[in-house]
């Protein structure tokens, strides 16, 4: 084999290591994925079998995969294409050899294999609780010896942070520690891997120390706080009565699906919310009058707009249309204006938080506190802010957070009332004449 890697330190231990189970901690973009795509080819070409996992199919497919076939090509380009892939079955074979790609979406079809001695977990901190006891069964056989790789960027509040701190001082789980810098420090290497520009927009898309520690240095942040979106201090702050730049105001309206959840309607203007109407059953004709009436109470020509989540208001959106009220449909998961987002569901979050730190927010009740607390965010894989699954809040406070996804649909654009726009167009139609 001729190629000569140049690892860094951290990489060059974890390839190496021959513990039950290795695990890479560490921050992002510190060669995670390039020293397991090296480890799973090494023990293709040693005809193992191994099993990979990766988040998604995606990353599946498109990053992981790709990195071992670009490893299998480096080490046997020589010798001529000696092993072969299937992008259907998603697998690699070598003589009596192979690699089993997975992703978490669908742990469950790994069961049933046998004598696997290999196994490679990518950004494990996001995988399903029950991976580890899932692919254990797999790790059987004839004379065969397992070895377990994982590698990842702590998460804040999940199993296997937990799992770490439980089997610190297991002699047989080898844990390695790597920072984002730690690829720049490689031997005989003539320029950085990582470039000063793309760490200074790490830090940027930080919201918090402490989150900044986990992403760039793979820190294992056990404080609850880390990752708070709405920590006590703003929300307690948040009545400041600023002066606002207007009198308009706007609605966010979240729809429950099939007598779920509740739908919830709240009217806010820059600093204060108006009304909150919560209602657990509701027709969207129902829901369309609670509407009318609300702008009918608030004026019409000091509206400023109406914004709908799309999982279950596409038929009220119809219903207000038809009413002459213009609504926005918003994609929680849809894209976000601005890059640093994952969507626009953090977005309009990120507008809430914003918004309350420059001009405070009068009327939190108990329930929406608390919705707003347990919001968290995290850095996904492209190193963009995401906020946690909803089904974690609900489980964390037994609800689901529709007061706090009403209010954040009214952060989608800034205020500014249909009157005020009308009034500006008549004023310049009046000097175009």
């Amino acid at each position: 084999m001729r190629k000569q890697y140049k690892l860094s330190g951290p990489q060059l231990e974890f390839v190496n290591s021959d513990a039950r189970f290795t695990i890479f901690n560490a921050g992002r973009s510190s060669g995670k994925t390039f020293a397991a795509s090296l480890i799973a080819a090494l023990a293709l070409l040693s005809q193992k079998k191994v099993i990979v996992f990766a988040q998604n199919f995606k990353a599946l497919s498109e990053n992981l995969m790709v990195a071992i076939d670009e490893r299998l090509s480096e080490l046997t380009g020589h010798l001529g294409k000696i092993y072969k892939f299937n992008p259907n079955s998603q697998k690699f074979t070598y003589c009596k050899g192979a690699i089993y790609g997975m992703s978490y979406e669908n742990i469950e079809t790994c069961r049933g294999f046998t004598d696997i001695e290999v196994a490679i977990y990518d950004e494990i901190a996001i995988a399903p609780a029950n991976l580890l006891s899932t692919v254990a069964y797999c790790l059987r056989g004839k004379n065969i010896k397992p070895r377990q790789y994982a590698m990842t960027t702590p998460r804040i509040g999940t199993w296997w942070n937990k799992y770490l701190k439980d089997n610190k001082d297991d002699k047989s789980i080898k844990i390695i520690h790597s920072t984002v810098f730690d690829l720049n420090k490689k031997s005989n290497d003539t320029e950085s891997v990582i470039t000063q520009e793309q760490i200074e927009n790490m830090i940027l898309s930080s919201l918090d120390e402490k989150m900044l520690r986990q992403e760039l240095y793979g820190e294992l942040i056990e404080d609850n706080s880390a990752g708070v979106l709405f920590p006590t201090r703003l929300l307690s702050n948040a009545p400041k009565f600023m002066q606002r730049n207007n009198n308009g105001y706007a609605i966010g309206i979240d729809c429950s699906g099939l007598g779920k959840d509740s739908n919830v309607i709240i009217v806010r203007n820059q600093n204060e919310i108006l009304d909150i109407v919560e209602k657990k059953v509701a027709s969207n004709s129902e829901l369309c009058s609670i509407v009318r009436g609300l702008i009918l109470t608030h004026g019409k020509s000091n509206l400023s707009h109406v914004a709908i989540d799309e999982a279950y208001g596409l038929d009220l959106h119809e219903r207000l249309s038809d009413a002459g009220i213009t609504a926005t449909i918003v994609p929680f998961g849809g894209k976000a204006k601005n890059q640093a987002y994952a969507n626009q569901r953090a977005e309009m979050y990120i507008n809430l938080k914003k918004g309350i730190e420059e001009y405070g927010l009068k009327g939190i009740t108990d329930e929406l506190y608390r919705e707003l607390q347990a919001t968290k965010y995290i850095l996904n894989n492209n190193g963009k802010i995401q906020l946690i699954p909803k089904d974690d809040i609900k489980l964390n406070i037994g609800r689901s957070p529709d007061l706090a996804d009403a209010l954040a649909l009214t952060y989608t654009q800034d205020i500014v009332p249909i009157g005020l726009i009308e009034s500006d167009i008549e004023i310049q139609n009046r000097y175009m004449l």
